[in-house]
């Protein structure tokens, strides 16, 4: 059977990834930077979102029954670009000053 909900899903994941940076921005502010745990979770949450942002965009502007090809590669494409990030994050944030007090540096 077809379920109903099948879209709504991907929604919900959405909009939980969106809101669960809003309290870890304002822990950033409040406690301020350097907490590696922050850098961390900042590190995964921020690629994510983004990956799912640009995977909305594929699948509603580059629409696999029109190019086929192109869209397949645009999503390859976009899965390897946020394993590169991914990874760009994690090496920042554990040799270098992290993600949290690069934020710091630029606004002061």
């Amino acid at each position: 059977p077809v379920d109903r909900f099948h879209g709504s899903y991907h929604w919900d994941y959405e909009r939980l990834l969106a809101l669960s940076l809003v309290p870890l921005t304002a822990t950033v502010a409040i406690q301020g930077s350097g907490n590696p745990t922050t850098d961390l979770i900042l590190g995964v949450l921020m690629p994510l979102h983004c990956h799912v942002g640009f995977d909305a965009c594929i699948v509603d502007y580059l629409p696999e029954r029109k190019s086929p090809k192109l869209y397949k590669f645009s999503l390859w494409a976009l899965r390897l670009s946020t394993i590169g990030v991914l990874y760009g994050c994690y090496e920042f944030n554990t040799n270098d000053i992290g993600l949290t007090e690069l934020v710091t540096r630029a606004w002061t």
